[in-house]
């Protein structure tokens, strides 16, 4: 079943990387990009974070206005392309990252002044005008052009005025941010902008734990225990945390050498839940049989490419691993997992 805008709304409400009271500090590239204080950035970046809040409960209110979209991703698909699903935010986050990234701030940090080039040349006039709309029911003051004007000729507007009244420091957040974003970005933390990521602009690399506990948090308080005793132990057991966030798809995994054995996976299609890439299961097959039926069915279905299965003979996921749902039934099993995850630790390293 095909999430609408307003269940990509909900997704990324959750996902917005939490707010911190951490006098974290900044890497210079910022500073000296902004010419302004660390404390000032800090403060921006926090007014940022609930600005995006505000606009995904907006977006979640008149979502199905805007949800024009016809075509439906696998549902197997873990990443969100949204220039594809979800045109209107795609827009959306263009012109927001022009405005941050080429918007420059005024002497008294109140206003971005920009150019003609915030706007989408991609799409039509009227399109880059129901964003400026949008982006005005979100609070950003736009002067130098009428955006209920439906006919004009974008490229002969010189210069746009963007304030945010609620709160002027939130346009310095949304330029570091579309900084980092635009030239900073790496292949396995994109969407930094969307997502608030301050962790991107600070001067030391966060620790994995730090990121893990801020994916979960949403998660039952049993559920997150169990998923920090697992962290803890596979780590004692010579396994390296990695971390990847792709098209909103965030995805912390543990590997032996370059083998990924298992991980935690948040994604808008397939929520919150354990993906495990066992290759040993033959090894250890009489200690499955003792397992709970849930989870033998899990591991029956067995992980690979389902084109390339007979008995499947179509894309099924499964190149992905198995998944096991985190909500509260993982409880039930989890001493099971554990036992499994052990099994499968040591034989790879028996190999």
């Amino acid at each position: 079943m095909k999430k609408t805008l307003r269940d990509l709304a909900r997704y990324l409400n959750e996902i917005l990387v939490p707010q911190t009271q951490e006098n974290y500090a900044i890497n210079p590239v910022y500073t000296d990009a902004l010419l302004c204080a660390e404390q000032d950035i800090r403060e921006g970046v926090g007014a940022f974070r609930s600005f995006l809040a505000r606009l995904y409960d907006t977006l979640y209110d008149k979502g199905d206005v805007y949800d024009i979209s016809k075509k439906n991703p696998h549902g197997n698909e873990n990443r969100t392309t949204l220039s594809i699903y979800y045109p209107f935010l795609h827009n959306l986050r263009i012109i927001l990252i022009r405005i941050g990234y080429f918007g420059v701030l005024d002497q008294n940090e109140q206003a971005l002044v920009c150019g003609n080039n915030v706007f989408n040349e991609k799409q039509t006039v009227a399109k880059n005008l129901e964003c400026l709309r949008f982006l005005s029911d979100c609070g950003l003051s736009i002067e130098g052009m009428d955006i209920n004007l439906k006919k004009q000729d974008l490229k002969e507007i010189k210069t746009i005025k963007i304030t945010y009244p609620d709160n002027p420091a939130m346009l310095t957040g949304m330029k570091v941010m579309a900084i980092s974003e635009g030239k900073y970005g790496t292949l396995v933390n994109q969407d930094v902008f969307l997502r608030c990521d301050y962790r991107a602009i600070k001067k030391d690399k966060t620790d994995e734990l730090f990121i893990l506990k801020d994916t979960i948090r949403s998660l039952s308080l049993d559920v997150q225990n169990f998923i920090l005793h697992l962290h803890q132990r596979y780590l004692d057991k010579g396994l390296k945390c990695v971390v990847e966030i792709k098209g909103f798809h965030v995805y912390i995994k543990y590997c032996y050498k370059r083998q990924d054995v298992w991980g935690i996976n948040a994604s808008l299609n397939n929520g919150y839940h354990i993906n495990v890439k066992p290759t040993k299961i033959n090894e250890y097959a009489e200690i499955i049989k003792a397992f709970p039926e849930v989870l033998q069915k899990i591991i029956e279905k067995g992980y690979g490419c389902g084109r390339k299965r007979k008995e499947i003979g179509h894309c099924d996921g499964g190149c992905h691993g198995l998944h096991i749902p985190l909500d509260d039934s993982v409880l039930d099993i989890k001493n099971h997992i554990e036992t499994w995850f052990d099994q499968e630790v040591e034989f790879l390293k028996k190999k």
